[in-house]
């Protein structure tokens, strides 16, 4: 075999992984089966969504009107619920103001047990 092949397979086996050595986070797949779903209910409202952070605890997702007739914050929030939920106990979301910089408000919305999404919006 050539030198330049002995250091292609070389190389080959250095970048691959054990089975052992990969691992999946399980929060992060839950969250994202339903991702389409929340950015679809949002835009329905005007409403744009982008994540932000690891999903290794919660969703973070950041809230920004995107047409002209975009409802209010709460509508939008309430929407989702709706669509993305069934069952009376998803219906309640928890507002917070203080302590937020630029006048950012967060929703948190308990979905199952200890997972959460956040859901963070800029009032002007």
């Amino acid at each position: 075999m050539s030198r330049k092949k002995n250091l292609i397979n070389k190389n080959k086996e250095e970048m691959c992984k054990n089975r052992e050595s990969v691992t999946t986070n399980g929060r992060a797949a839950f969250y994202a089966c339903m991702w389409d779903d929340f950015r679809q209910a949002a835009m329905d409202c005007g409403w744009a969504l982008a994540l932000h952070g690891s999903l290794t605890s919660d969703m973070d997702i950041m809230a920004m009107p995107w047409t002209e007739k975009a409802t209010s914050a709460d509508n939008m929030i309430k929407y989702i619920l709706t669509k993305c939920f069934v069952g009376s106990h998803i219906a309640k979301f928890i507002k917070t103001k203080n302590e937020k910089p630029n006048h950012r408000v967060v929703y948190t919305i308990s979905i199952f047990a200890d997972f959460y999404l956040d859901i963070n919006v800029i009032e002007l």
